[in-house]
């Protein structure tokens, strides 16, 4: 009876040191997973962390928008927009030139300058809504049809989608009636863009 016992109350102090050395265990395992910041921080371990960027200069946003030559802007806006553009260009040292067509140097300095000035190069209204604007070609196909209501061969294709003359003679001479025909068929644009120069 007293070896029963024994190992009885043995039995005991084994299950008790188990159940203490359970709670033990889960106690570091709970500390390990705790959001507690460590004071010291083992180098010794390789770790997957990426070095943060050296760059200085702020994230880019959104590419800036070019100028827009608007409906009833003409020639004289657009080469002051160009002027600007030039000007960017000249003051890289990426011109051999100087004029509103400067040659630009094919080297690093000129492909750097190139992409600083981009933004500056005009865009004409029907560039920037064929870029912009979901209902371009339904709004082109409108001009097409008033091109041809007022006596004109045009279609309306190619890549990029475009009005199509059979040859240049016949573009040059739609020329009036195709300005026209824009204004009138995208009619919400022009008065956006209209509304925007004030």
């Amino acid at each position: 009876m007293f070896l029963t016992t024994l190992f009885e109350s043995d039995r005991m102090r084994i299950k008790i040191l188990g159940a203490m050395a359970g709670t033990v265990l889960s106690l570091a395992l709970l500390a390990g997973c705790s959001d507690e910041p460590t004071e010291k921080k083992n180098t010794d371990v390789a770790t997957l962390q990426t070095a943060s960027p050296t760059s200085a200069a702020p994230p880019s946003a959104e590419p800036r928008e070019r100028p827009v030559v608007r409906p009833d802007e003409g020639k004289e806006e657009f080469e002051r927009y160009v002027e600007v553009w030039a000007k960017c260009l000249r003051d890289e040292g990426a011109t051999k030139d100087s004029g509103l067509k400067p040659r630009i140097r094919d080297d690093a300095k000129g492909k750097a300058a190139m992409k600083k000035c981009d933004h500056l190069y005009p865009e004409n209204w029907m560039e920037r809504e064929a870029r912009t604007n979901p209902d371009y070609v339904d709004r082109l196909r409108d001009t097409a049809k008033c091109l041809k209501g007022k006596g004109h061969k045009v279609t309306v294709g190619g890549d990029p989608v475009a009005l199509m003359y059979g040859d240049n003679t016949s573009a040059n001479e739609a020329y009036d009636d195709e300005q026209e025909c824009q204004r009138v068929a995208f009619k919400e644009s022009v008065e956006r863009y209209n509304s925007e120069k004030n």
